[in-house]
C-alpha cells in the first residue's frame, strides 16, 4: 500500500505498535521488494500518533482483524482523517465488537480492503452475469497453500507464529482467504440481485491444531436458492493456488480466473461443449491492484457513493457475519 501510494504522489506515513517492525520494514521488506527504500515515507512510533496535527486523505488499517475495532475508536478520537480503509476481513469472527464496529462505521467514509473485487476482471465478469437471466449454478474457489502467503511475510516461522494460524483471531482458510465468500456476496446481490440473508449454507470446515490453537485448513459451503446450486471452496492447502469462478446457465459457462497467468486475470464465456465465444484478458502487477484500490477510495466522496462500492462496509459486515454462523454452528 506504501508503494502503491507513493506511485501514485501521494505522502505517506508508516506507525506500528512494534518498533520492530517498522526497522523489518524499512531495512529488509520494502528494499528487497521494491529494490530501495523511498525517503519521503514517513516513520513514527505508535505513541507519536496524538501528536500528529495533519488531515489524512485515507487512513489505511493493515493490521491483524482483532486490533481493528479499538484502532478505529483510537482514530475517531485521536486523528482528523476523511476515509478510513479496513484490511480483510473487516474483524475476526469470534470478537464481541462486530456489531460496535458496524455502528462506527455507519455514518462514516469506511471501506473494506477487498481489492479483487473492484479489479478490471472481476467487474467485467459480474456485468456480464447481471445480464443473465437462467443462472442454474455458481462454484467459487478461492484456495491457496501456505507457501505464498508465507514467503510473503518470511519473518514467520510458520502459520502458527502469528494470528494467521488462530482461527478465532481471524486466521484460517475462511478468513484469510475472505476475498472468495466476498466476491460470492456480490455476485448474489448485484449479479443475482438475491438477498443473501434468507439463504441457508450446508457447511463444513476440516481443522489443524498446535498447542492451544486452531485454523480451518479447508472450509466448503454449498446451497441452493431460488433453483440455483452454490458452492464455495476455499483451503490452505492447494499450490499451485487456484482462484476461480464458474457460472453455468442454461447454455453457457461463464469463468472469471485470477491471477490465471503472472500478471494476468481472463473471463472466459464458453458454450456448453466448452467452446470459446469470448475470451478477454486483464494485464495487472501486484502494485497495480493496490494502485487501482487506492484511486478507486479518493474517487469516493460520499455516503451516497460508497453504498455502490464493492469496499463498502456492509459486504464486508455481510461476509463476516456469514462466516460467524458457520463457526458458531461448528461447535
Amino acid at each position: 500500500m506504501a508503494f502503491a501510494c507513493r506511485k501514485l504522489g501521494l505522502g505517506v506515513y508508516i506507525t506500528d505498535i512494534n518498533p520492530d517492525a517498522l526497522i523489518r520494514m524499512k531495512k529488509k521488506i520494502y528494499p528487497k521488494r521494491y529494490k530501495k527504500w523511498d525517503e519521503k515515507i514517513n516513520i513514527f512510533n505508535f505513541d507519536e500518533t496524538i501528536n500528529i496535527n495533519i488531515e489524512f486523505e485515507l487512513i489505511i488499517l493493515g493490521t491483524p482483524p482483532e486490533t481493528h475495532f479499538d484502532l478505529c475508536k483510537f482514530i475517531k478520537k485521536n486523528l482528523k482523517y476523511k476515509k478510513i480503509l479496513i484490511e480483510k476481513p473487516i474483524i475476526n469472527y469470534s470478537s464481541k465488537n462486530i456489531n460496535h464496529l458496524k455502528k462506527l462505521c455507519k455514518n462514516d467514509l469506511v471501506f473494506c480492503g477487498y481489492n479483487h473485487s473492484i479489479s478490471p476482471a472481476f467487474l467485467y465478469f459480474i456485468k456480464k452475469i447481471s445480464l443473465e437471466k437462467k443462472i442454474k449454478s455458481v462454484h467459487v474457489n478461492w484456495r491457496e497453500g501456505w507457501s505464498g502467503i508465507l514467503k510473503a511475510h518470511y519473518w514467520l516461522k510458520n502459520e502458527f507464529d502469528s494470528y494467521l494460524g488462530d482461527y478465532k483471531k481471524g486466521g484460517g482458510s475462511l478468513q484469510e482467504h475472505s476475498h472468495g465468500f466476498h466476491l460470492l456476496c456480490i455476485i448474489i446481490l448485484k449479479g443475482l440481485k438475491l438477498n443473501i440473508k434468507k439463504m441457508k449454507f450446508n457447511s463444513f470446515s476440516m481443522f489443524k491444531k498446535f498447542k492451544n490453537k486452531k485454523y480451518d485448513i479447508l472450509s466448503f459451503f454449498t446451497g441452493y436458492y431460488k433453483k440455483i446450486n452454490f458452492a464455495y471452496n476455499t483451503d490452505l492447502m492447494t499450490m499451485p493456488a487456484k482462484k476461480n469462478i464458474k457460472i453455468y446457465t442454461n447454455n453457457k459457462i461463464y469463468e472469471f480466473i485470477c491471477s490465471y497467468k503472472n500478471n494476468l486475470d481472463i473471463v472466459t464465456i464458453k458454450n456448453l461443449e466448452n467452446k470459446l465465444i469470448i475470451s478477454k484478458k486483464f494485464k495487472k502487477t501486484r502494485s497495480s491492484e493496490f494502485e487501482n484500490e487506492i484511486k478507486h477510495l479518493l474517487k469516493i466522496n460520499s455516503l451516497k457513493e460508497i453504498k455502490k462500492s464493492n469496499l463498502n462496509t456492509t459486504i464486508a459486515f455481510i461476509t463476516i457475519n456469514q462466516i460467524k454462523k458457520h463457526f458458531d454452528n461448528e461447535k
